[in-house]
Formats: structure tokens, C-alpha cells, sequence
């Protein structure tokens, strides 16, 4: 039987809207398991079954057979049931397996009386006869349930071959792959491959999911850090095997160097031979009520795990508290720590004099001819710690070390341990900060470190008016300047551009782990969570400090390539001076102020600008406040 095409494509006549919902769904939810989130944070991507759905939406012509047209639709998708059995990955629990059998039918495959917490087959079952029972339990779940045990659609290679039989002979194609049938689709109705376009590519899944579909695919983004993701995510993720492992070699090489020079430095060893892997750090301001030093915190719990606690004792001669570091307390401790907080509802709570005082009041804000006016002294470029008469100080109370152990059988353990700085730690301190000095201003002409200048806008002028911070830098600790600074310079020398993008982008995964902007997850996972939680700037009472050694897993890019072997191109422009012809563009809606893309991703432009005008002359490379534009792109 012959079905007549018309004019009309797929998406203009229906969509399986709920069943992309819930694939969406589990695509965001695997966090940073999805495909391009282990290139770098970005506040938005657009699914890649969206995206994939959409383009092939839009090439897939409608039929006068409706129902046909949806059934080929969600072959093509995997999201058919051949599709989602082809996709199953994971094995269903033996208990779910029996609760949905009935009673003789247990008896057929389960050792009699078997206790529901122990399941067991019965002895000498077949493999197939396992394999038949997997599969007949999958087919009776609902398609929210068979989700769970299943791969997503871009993690496997497509439609099984008796599948193409069936979509080919639907649409008059001859197709074994998404990309041959792309190419044809393309062909019929553009005369070419499909050119497909985003001129708001953010993340880039737009682009990244039209070249490995097999279009001829572009993206633009005004936003250099988007730009550079997008890059990234078509030539690292889409480079295939070998890209991967040149990617791979550099960053180890990278890390190793740096590694070699702090662990010369001694600046995260201790006199035990141990070394650290998380630093805790609070401010510390002088209640006005009693003239006490305060150091402040949420919570002085500091692991769940290990009952940690941070105990704050009166020094009644220096009008102040020492801080000492208790483990393995009891229950009573930890409920004592929770409610010692000395930070409630934006207020400091002084545990000497029991008074409270506002955040505002502390720094001295103010009202002047019905404006806000800030009272906290403005940092200067030169200021890498608050100057002695500042409001906030900023103190180290807790050290986290690892000691490596051997054990009798030649093996290596490690063993944390929560310690109270000593004076050989604070002597580190002021190492670290000595280093950083020598090397400041030569970093930042280089480009190592950034020198660029905070602007006023709806998330950073906190940043401002809270701690009085002025330029990019005063948002990290001095050792978290010259660690990160380190991986600067080390990336620098980097040959090729896919392996000086893939150290650009991590570091900054590391300055996402890495910033004064970082809480201190005190629950079960005892670690320094990331500098966005949210899509805002939030400063800290304390926060937490990861070391380099904590940086390993960070640092290397965690990407499953694929190969991507279709034209494409990313670029960093004003889309006003997009000049590409394309066939398809895809793009969503603004998100108008509720998330302020441009200023938040400053806080990674300020490291990344100088190597970008390195690594793309041709980009534009202004940040949220630039007044200029480069409308000519570059191709690479």
C-alpha cells in the first residue's frame, strides 16, 4: 500500500508530549551523569530527547495515517516498547519479580518457602528461562516504571534493524542509521543535509544533538562561557575515543605538575606527613553590644557522619572564642552544636551577651536621600584578605586531614581526621598568602588570575554591599588563588586548542568547588558543596575550602565522547549579526530576570578571558556589562 506524503511534517499534527515529559525528566535527573553537564556548570540545558524529538519532529512528514506516523515516530526514538526493551539495562529485583507473580506461579520459579527478604531462584534454572521472566515482567510495568531499568535514547545506537525495516518502508527510505535518515529527510525536502541553528545555544545541546543526528549544525551565543561550552561539547564530547584520551592525558598532565608543586610547597602537609583535603573557614565580626570577637556559623555541626563537632569556648582576657574540634560526640554534643548557632534570620546572636544585631546594622548600612548607602569598606585589587579594622575577618577553625595508612597485607587505607588548627598550621597560612604575593600581579597581567572589576547588577551587587567586594579574585581564599592560579599557568601551555579548552573547563569545574561562595555539606557526605546550589551569589558566614588533592576528581573532565563526524560550528556572537542560512532553527524563550545568566557566568569569564582572546582572537569576549561586539565568528 502506498502512504501519501504531504508538505505537512510530524510536529505540526501531534507530539507525544507525555511520554518526552517523563523521558526528560529522567534525563535531568541523572544530574551530572547526562551527556554535556561533565564540561562545566550552565544554569539551563535543554534536554537532548527534547531536542532530538523536535528535529525529528520537524523533518518526519505527516501521512493520512496518523497512528502509523506516531508508531514510526517512537521507533525512532526508542520510546516504542521493542525501543524500551532494546534500552533495558538494568535487572529488575528479584522481589519485584515475585510480587507480581501469582502464588503457583512462584512455585514454578522460586525455592519453596522462600523467605521475601532472601529470594533465590530454584536451583538449575536456565539463563534464557531468567532472561524470559525479566522480559515478561518489563512488558506488564507502565512505561513510568519500565524508565527505571532502562538506558536513555542517546546512550545507545539507535533503532534495532528489524525497526528500520519497518520505518523505512513507511517512509520510503533506506536508512540503517539516525544519520543516513536525517540525510535523506534533509535531502527530500531541503535538496541537502539539514542545516539546523541556535542562536541562543547556552549549554549547547541544541547544536551537540543536531551534528550527532547527522545535521550540519551552528550555534551562537553572546555569552563567551556558553559559547565555549558549546564548543566544547561538539569537539570534546562529539571528538570521539581519541579526543577523549588526548583530553584525558593533558588534564593528568596538567594536574600532576601542579601536584608536584604543592606538594613541594608543603602548604597542604602537616609535620605527621598528613595531608589535607578540606579547610573550614568562618568571619568573624565584634558584637557592638559587648565588644566580644564572634566567629560565625549557621551550625557548628560539622559531620553527621563522624558526630564532628566545633566548640566554642570564652577567652574572657582577649574577649573572644577559641574554637577546638571534638569527633565521635554524643548525641547531646550534636544537638548542642545545631543550636549554637551564632548566625539566625540574617542576624548575628553573640553567645556571650545573648543579644542580637542585624547583618545591616553590622556593616553600617544606611539610608541617604531614601537610597540604600553600603557602609562596608570597598576592596581594592591589592586586598587578598580583610585588612585588620574590616568588619568581616575571615578565620580558619577546622582542618580535615588524610592520612594514608598501610595495612599488613601491603595495601593503602586512608583516615580522615577533624583537627583544630595549631600554630604550625597557621604559620601555613601565612605561607600560602606570602606566595600568592610574590606572584600576584605578574598572574594578573598574564592572565592566571583575574583582574576583572564586579559591576553592579541584580546578583553581584551583593557581593558588594554584603562583604564589600570589588573585582572577581576577593570572591576566593589566597590558597585557592594560588592553586587555581597554578592550573592557569599550567593550561597555558597547552598546544592544541581541544586540550587547552578541555584545562580551561576544568578549572572551572574546580573554581565551581572552589570559591568563598561554597557551603560545607555537614550532612552524611561531610564536603564542600558548590559555589552554585542556586542560580544566585550567595555569600557565606563559613564556607568550605577544598585543597588540590580534593581537586582530582574534579579537575579531569568526566565525558562519554561520541562521535560527532558532521559539520558544525560555535561561535560567540550577537545573533543580530548571525549571518548563517539554516533550515531549521531551534531556540527556546528567554527566562526573562528569573535566572541572570549573564552576571552569573562573570563569575567564570574573569578567569577565562584572557585565554579566550587567546584560544578565539575572532570571538566577542566581553562579559555582561561589555558595550562592544565581534561580529565575525570563527570556525573551528
Amino acid at each position: 500500500m502506498t502512504v501519501a506524503i504531504s508538505t505537512t511534517s510530524f510536529i505540526e499534527t501531534q507530539f507525544p508530549v507525555s511520554k518526552l515529559s517523563k523521558e526528560s525528566y529522567k534525563e535531568r535527573k541523572a544530574g551530572s551523569g547526562q551527556t554535556l553537564t561533565g564540561l562545566g556548570k550552565w544554569w539551563g540545558r535543554k534536554p537532548l530527547i527534547l531536542v532530538r524529538a523536535a528535529i525529528l519532529g520537524l523533518l518526519l512528514p505527516a501521512s493520512d495515517e496518523p497512528q502509523k506516523d506516531r508508531e514510526i515516530f517512537l521507533k525512532l526514538l526508542t520510546m516504542d516498547d521493542e525501543g524500551l526493551r532494546r534500552r533495558k539495562s538494568k535487572a529488575i529485583p528479584l522481589k519485584d519479580i515475585y510480587a507480581r507473580l501469582r502464588p503457583e506461579e512462584r512455585e514454578l520459579w522460586f525455592e519453596p518457602d522462600s523467605n521475601p527478604a532472601k529470594l533465590k531462584y530454584k536451583k538449575g534454572l536456565p539463563w534464557y528461562e531468567k532472561a524470559n521472566l525479566q522480559r515478561r515482567i518489563f512488558n506488564q510495568l507502565s512505561y513510568d516504571e519500565k524508565l527505571i531499568y532502562c538506558d536513555r535514547p542517546e546512550q545507545i545506537d539507535g533503532p534495532s534493524e528489524a525497526a528500520w525495516d519497518d520505518i523505512n518502508a513507511h517512509l520510503g527510505t533506506d536508512a540503517q542509521t539516525l544519520p543516513e535518515l536525517v540525510q535523506q529527510l534533509g535531502e527530500r525536502q531541503f535538496g541537502h543535509v539539514p542545516r539546523v541553528g541556535d542562536a541562543f545555544c547556552g549549554g549547547g545541546s541544541v547544536p551537540f544533538e543536531a551534528a550527532r543526528l547527522g545535521c550540519e549544525a551552528y550555534g551562537s551565543d553572546l555569552n563567551p562561557v556558553a559559547a565555549l561550552l558549546t564548543w566544547a561539547a561538539l569537539n570534546i564530547v562529539g571528538g570521539g575515543p581519541e579526543v577523549a584520551a588526548q583530553v584525558r592525558r593533558a588534564q593528568q598532565e596538567v594536574y600532576a605538575a601542579v601536584d608536584k608543586q604543592v606538594t613541594d610547597w608543603g602548604i597542604e602537609h602537616n609535620e605527621q606527613g598528613w595531608r589535607a583535603d578540606a579547610y573550614l573557614y568562618c568571619n568573624e565580626v565584634i558584637c557592638p553590644e559587648c565588644g566580644w570577637r564572634v566567629p560565625l556559623a549557621p551550625s557548628w555541626v560539622i559531620g553527621e557522619k563522624t558526630r564532628c563537632i566545633a566548640e566554642l569556648h570564652p577567652d574572657a582576657a582577649n574577649q573572644r572564642f577559641d574554637i577546638r574540634i571534638a569527633s565521635g560526640v554524643s548525641s547531646k554534643a550534636m544537638a548542642s552544636a545545631k543550636s549554637a548557632a551564632t548566625v539566625k534570620r540574617s542576624a548575628l546572636v553573640c553567645p556571650h551577651c545573648d543579644q542580637s544585631t542585624p547583618m545591616a546594622m553590622l556593616r553600617g548600612d544606611r539610608r541617604v536621600d531614601g537610597n540604600t548607602a553600603y557602609g562596608l569598606r570597598l576592596w581594592e585589587n591589592d586586598d587578598l584578605v580583610p585588612r585588620p579594622d574590616d568588619v568581616f575577618q575571615e578565620r580558619l577553625y577546622c582542618i580535615r586531614w588524610v592520612e594514608t595508612v598501610e595495612r599488613a597485607d601491603g595495601s593503602v587505607a586512608t583516615q580522615r581526621h577533624y583537627c583544630t588548627p595549631d600554630a604550625d598550621d597557621l604559620r601555613r597560612e601565612e605561607e600560602v598568602l606570602e606566595l600568592l604575593r610574590e606572584r600576584f600581579h605578574s598572574w594578573q597581567e598574564q592572565g592566571y588570575l583575574p583582574s576583572r572589576h564586579i559591576e553592579s547588577g541584580d546578583e553581584t551587587t551583593r557581593l558588594i554591599r554584603e562583604r564589600g567586594w570589588m573585582h572577581w579574585h576577593h570572591l576566593f581564599h589566597p590558597r585557592q588563588l594560588l592553586v587555581q592560579g597554578l592550573l592557569a599557568k599550567e593550561l597555558s601551555v597547552q598546544e592544541d586548542t581541544v586540550s587547552a579548552v578541555a584545562c580551561l573547563l576544568g578549572l572551572g569545574k574546580c573554581l565551581d568547588r572552589g570559591s568563598k561562595l561554597c557551603v560545607w555539606d555537614s550532612s552524611i557526605y561531610e564536603k564542600v558543596a558548590n559555589t552554585f546550589l542556586n542560580q544566585a551569589l550567595n555569600t557565606l558566614a563559613n564556607n568550605g575550602v577544598r585543597t588540590f588533592l580534593s581537586h582530582n576528581t574534579t579537575w579531569c573532565l568526566d565525558i562519554m565522547p561520541y562521535a560527532v563526524g558532521y559539520y558544525s560550528l560555535s561561535r560567540s556572537e550577537d545573533s543580530r549579526y548571525f549571518k548563517e542560512q539554516n533550515d531549521i532553527w531551534i531556540t527556546d524563550p528567554p527566562y526573562a530576570d528569573a535566572v541572570n545568566y549573564h552576571e552569573l557566568s562573570e563569575f567564570f569569564l574573569a578567569w577565562y578571558e584572557k585565554p579566550l582572546q587567546t584560544l578565539f582572537p575572532k570571538w566577542y569576549a566581553e562579559g555582561a556589562f561589555g558595550n562592544s561586539y565581534a561580529p565575525q565568528g570563527t570556525s573551528l
